[in-house]
């Protein structure tokens, strides 16, 4: 059996060889932005942080995402991370993002806003899917993108953001998102 620290991957921003598990997976774009038709994709807007997309239904109107992420407490510290992020993009009402904006650079943000509600829309590789998941989105300081909390409930996700995971969870996040370890 391979250890942890032999496997490699080629990281899919930086281009480079990393060695070990990887602690952190995301993704681009909100599930949303992937499946949407090119139109709706011109109409819409999506930075690395937060994105815009029309409803093809105009009585609908506009959707808010904004990336934050979902931190897995590590029963044992892997390649000296205590946690396992996923970069995800939850759903927020207008307002709530009004308010994330209206505070952006300011440097208490974290202690004058409350929890947000949204919705995750990141299809991570769990069963069932994840998409949908009702979360509150809590704020941090300017550079920090927002923490992301499961709301209680019997999903996989929930359950491993409260009780933490394994090394060996790690691995199988690792196999999941980037296929064969070499």
């Amino acid at each position: 059996m391979t250890s942890t620290e032999d496997t490699s991957w080629t990281c899919s921003t930086c281009g480079d060889e990393h060695r070990g598990l990887a602690t952190v997976f995301g993704s681009d774009a909100p599930w949303n932005w992937h499946v949407a038709g090119a139109a709706q994709r011109d109409a819409g807007e999506l930075t690395s942080d937060v994105c815009f997309l029309p409803d093809p239904d105009p009585e609908v109107g506009t959707h808010f995402f904004l990336r934050g992420h979902v931190e897995l407490p590590l029963r044992e510290p892997v390649a000296g991370a205590e946690t396992f992020v996923w970069s995800v993009w939850v759903s927020l009402s207008g307002e709530s993002l009004k308010l994330v904006f209206d505070h952006w650079d300011d440097p208490d943000r974290a202690a004058k806003l409350p929890p947000m509600f949204g919705y995750l829309c990141s299809d991570l590789p769990y069963e069932p899917a994840t998409l949908g998941l009702r979360t509150q989105v809590h704020t941090r300081d300017p550079g920090m993108v927002p923490l992301v909390e499961l709301e209680p409930s019997s999903h996989p996700l929930a359950q491993e953001q409260s009780a933490g995971i394994t090394a060996h969870r790690v691995a199988e996040f690792n196999a999941a998102v980037l296929g064969e370890l070499h």
